[in-house]
This record gives C-alpha cells, sequence and structure tokens, in this order.
C-alpha cells in the first residue's frame, strides 16, 4: 500500500465490479473473526451502489479498498449504517474510519431527523460509533421493520436472536438520536461555518523528456496549474452546495525576461466548508497539479482537524 493514494466516495454504477471482491471479504472475515454475519448477495450489494447508498475506498489505479453502505427503515424514521468492510492488506490505515465517518455523514444529512443505527460484534467499530455519538441500544430500541430482521435469517446466531425475541443478541445495537441535546450538540457544530487559507505558489521549467525539444518554459507550467485550480470542482453529493471555493490571485514572473529558470509565482485563497478537511484539499492538490507551494501561516481561520486518524496516504473525496 506504499504510495497509494485511496479515495473515499459515494460509489456509482461503475464500482458494481468490485461487487464480488466485497460480498467474498465480508465473509471471509466474518469467519476469521469466528462471529456471525448476516450473508449479503452480490445483487443485494449492486442494488445498494445503484441507490447511490455505498461508499467505496478504492485506490488512484482502481483497486478496490472498501466499502460500506446504508438503508432506510420505517418512513425515514430509522437509518442503518452496514458492512462496514476493510481489504485486508489495507487495514490500520485509517479508511474503516474515513468510510464510517463519511457514511455517518450522508445519512445526516439526507435524513437529519431519521434515528442512525448500526449492529456490529467488532470492538473497532463499536469506538467508532461512540466516537459519532452512538450510544448502545437494546434491539426493540431500533427499527422494528421486518423487511431489515429478514437479513438476520442467514447469520448462524439467528436462532439466538428469534430465542431472545429480537431484544439482543451477540451483536451490539448503537443508536444515534438526533434528538438528544449532546448529540444535535455533537454533529451540528461547524455545519454552516466557513474556513480559510492561503497558499503561495511556484511553478518552475520544466525539461522535455524527448532529446533535442524545447521543455516547458515557467508561465506556461503555471498556467496549467491555474487552469486546475480555477475550474477543478470538487466532489459532493448531489443538491448540496460546492464545499471548496479556489480563487487564483497575484499572478508575477521572477527572473530577466530572458532566462530560463525563471520561476512563475501565483497566490490560491481557498474557502472551504466541513465537508473537507484542510489536509483532503490539500492531498487533493498534490495529487493533480505540479507547482510547489507553501501554506501562508498568516491565516488564522483555518479548522483543524486531529490528522492522527488518517495516513498521508490517505485522501477522501466525497464524490
Amino acid at each position: 500500500m506504499e504510495n497509494q493514494m485511496i479515495f473515499v466516495r459515494i460509489a456509482t454504477i461503475a464500482d458494481i465490479k468490485h461487487v464480488d471482491e466485497i460480498v467474498n471479504e465480508t465473509e471471509s472475515s466474518a469467519i476469521a473473526r469466528g462471529s456471525g454475519i448476516a450473508k449479503r448477495s452480490p445483487e443485494s450489494i449492486a442494488q445498494k451502489i445503484k441507490e447511490g447508498k455505498g461508499v467505496i475506498a478504492v485506490t488512484g489505479g482502481g483497486e478496490w479498498v472498501g466499502f460500506s453502505y446504508f438503508e432506510v427503515w420505517e418512513n425515514n424514521s430509522f437509518v442503518s449504517n452496514s458492512g462496514l468492510i476493510v481489504a485486508p492488506k489495507f487495514r490500520n490505515a485509517g479508511v474503516a474510519k474515513a468510510i464510517k465517518d463519511r457514511i455517518f455523514k450522508i445519512s445526516r444529512r439526507i435524513y437529519p431527523d431519521a434515528k442512525i443505527f448500526s449492529i456490529t460484534s467488532g470492538a473497532a467499530i463499536m469506538k467508532m460509533n461512540a466516537q459519532l455519538g452512538f450510544e448502545p441500544v437494546t434491539f426493540d430500541q431500533i427499527t422494528h421493520d421486518e423487511h431489515f430482521w429478514e437479513g438476520c435469517k442467514s447469520c448462524v446466531n439467528y436462532n439466538i436472536l428469534e430465542g431472545k425475541k429480537r431484544c439482543n443478541c451477540l451483536c451490539t445495537a448503537m443508536l444515534f438520536n438526533p434528538h438528544k441535546q449532546n448529540f444535535s450538540a455533537h454533529t451540528q457544530t461547524n455545519t454552516t461555518e466557513k474556513c480559510e487559507m492561503t497558499i503561495d505558489c511556484i511553478a518552475c521549467p520544466r525539461l522535455s523528456l524527448a532529446a533535442g525539444a524545447e521543455g516547458t518554459n515557467a508561465i506556461c507550467s503555471a498556467l496549467t496549474d491555474i487552469l486546475w485550480f480555477s475550474e477543478y470542482t470538487f466532489p459532493i453529493e448531489s443538491n448540496l452546495p460546492e464545499p471548496v471555493k479556489m480563487t487564483v490571485t497575484n499572478v508575477n514572473m521572477d527572473g530577466s525576461p530572458n532566462s530560463s529558470s525563471k520561476e512563475c509565482h501565483f497566490t490560491v485563497v481557498i474557502v472551504y466548508d466541513h465537508n473537507y478537511t484542510e489536509k483532503e484539499i490539500l492531498n487533493t492538490i498534490k495529487n493533480h497539479t505540479r507547482c510547489k507551494f507553501t501554506i501562508r501561516e498568516d491565516v488564522t481561520n483555518v479548522s483543524i482537524i486531529d490528522d492522527c486518524i488518517y495516513e498521508q496516504q490517505l485522501v477522501l473525496n466525497n464524490c
């Protein structure tokens, strides 16, 4: 996984090709842990993707990394966050946390009044849920929709669930209730706050790889990156405002007119909201441009997020 960029985004129809990997790894992981799990068919996972209910993680080269999905119950009263799985070679790199955060944010944005629940036997997922404001509850506090419980019939522990009249099982149910005051404060902080950062960029001449051909001068190199800053749109769910706006200012050249080594300097002002962190934005810029840049430290209203949960190769895109 060294030096790979990992993108976490809403799954699209093109990602259906990963369905068999997702299903097989989910089952293999449950067997390895010795835990029960509701089996999910490739058709059901493909349907979640088609409905825009899946979040997938992939490498820049298109390799599958992880997946999760949500479903809605009882006329939007409940939303389940389910099926979180990460490919073995990408575990312990913050991917599961990134997927969990993204699926939770999507659930909150689309269904702000719904109670969100998760059923799991994994301690790591319980910890992630707790950090997001979930609390352990009995099964009678989550959805009573029969279609949801139908999915449990394929689990090896289904007889235990039925024997306890669906009050509890070997899994733990955890619930996020948006109507509790402490939960509302937890999730709504900074949802509309705009943050800003400024980066100072330097574009340099680039040599040609072809023998005898001229390279690209600094201004041409700069124009390529300036065009990207001006036109790139950070992905976001439909019907939501643009989360990041980048504006190029103060373009100037250093060096004499005939100097091939002169540099082109320009500044980019970036205004963004809670949908992206500073690190996510900077990683995206690094992945798309060739200019060197530094963050201007005199801007004080930048939102700082604890990056300890992410590895440097992780880029979280919400498209």
